[in-house]
């Protein structure tokens, strides 16, 4: 039967690789959580939790990846299995069929899966069109960005991109500030730089040199948020003020670019974990502080994705799509 069950779906990321069983469509079960270093690489990984949850051999399975999915060969600059081939996985776990995605491409897919009351949070706007593109926008290690397209016929294609790269562009003088002491560093200051994890930590050196605030060790961006959140240390709390702001700036930005009036929808690891604190923060503010565009984006809903596992829900999506109907979303 082409549709068999049980599929594996999994979410790898640079640290830790989330599986799941897909044992009826959507439906996820056993999902377990395992440590990328305790593993030589996918296959391993992938064995290791199939035989922890008493399944011998599936036929399909769908992962989503932190990295562009181009050709055979994968290349994960932030995970311990650094490369391997598609087609080499395909053959080792002896399956039907595999899909891989990148992991803003999963995100994006999950999005006409995922329920407006339990697991959306809406950061201003109106409600959105159904049937007009949606922007995905989230930081983490990184910051990914990709965009939702529905076709008139009811069926969704996502669009994923390296908008993360995108060249930062201050908007006032303070940020200007925090540009010049990144640009000694790096020739090229992205959004990324800033709005993710590793930004956080940047934005933090930075608004210390800015403040002449000496630091005894580099907190981590866990740290960072922590801090903020409970009011304890106010470079912290300036430093993530300064992150919702850009990361409003960089939203808009892709708001206005692929007229997203179905929705701004934010995953990623950060703001899902500090959403009363987000909620009150700039960022609404500065999404809609573009000038003449302002009434445009006005009207344009932000959603804070909750669910824990929406990459799952994605994935599932394109692998079903590609064996019931031979393409990939």
């Amino acid at each position: 039967m082409e549709a068999k069950y049980p599929r594996l779906v999994a979410d790898i990321g640079g640290t830790n690789a989330r599986f799941s069983l897909e044992t009826s469509p959507f439906k996820h079960e056993h999902i377990k959580v395992l440590s990328c270093s305790d593993y030589r690489n996918l296959v391993e990984a992938a064995d290791a939790y199939l035989h922890s949850v008493g399944i011998d051999h599936v036929e399909y399975a769908g992962l989503a990846l932190p990295t562009p999915i181009v050709g055979d060969e994968i290349y994960m600059v932030n995970n311990p299995w650094k490369s391997f081939s598609i087609e080499k996985t395909k053959k080792q776990l002896k399956l039907k069929n595999i899909v891989f995605l990148n992991d803003f491409h999963a995100l994006a897919l999950s999005i006409p899966h995922l329920d407006k009351q339990d697991d959306l949070f809406q950061i201003g706007g109106l409600d959105p069109d159904e049937a007009k593109p949606r922007g995905i926008i989230g930081p983490g290690t990184g910051l990914g960005v990709a965009t939702l397209v529905r076709h008139p016929n009811g069926e969704y294609l996502a669009v994923p991109a390296e908008g993360g790269h995108t060249t930062f562009a201050p908007t006032n003088l303070e940020e200007m500030e925090l540009w010049q002491f990144v640009h000694r560093r790096f020739s090229h200051v992205s959004f990324e730089r800033f709005v993710s994890g590793p930004g956080l930590q940047l934005i933090f050196e930075a608004v210390s040199y800015q403040k002449r605030f000496q630091f005894e060790h580099l907190p981590t961006p866990a740290e960072i948020t922590r801090r903020a959140v409970n009011r304890e240390c106010w470079i912290c709390q300036l430093t993530l003020d300064h992150f919702c702001r850009m990361l409003g700036t960089v939203a808009s930005n892709l708001a206005a670019t692929t007229n997203s009036f179905g929705g701004v929808y934010i995953g990623g690891g950060v703001v899902p974990k500090i959403i009363e604190y987000f909620k009150n923060s700039d960022f609404r503010c500065r999404f809609e502080d573009k000038g003449r565009l302002r009434k445009y984006l006005e009207k344009i809903p932000c959603y804070v994705i909750t669910h824990e596992f929406p990459a799952f829900l994605g994935v599932s999506h394109a692998l079903d799509t590609l064996i019931t109907k031979k393409y990939l979303p």
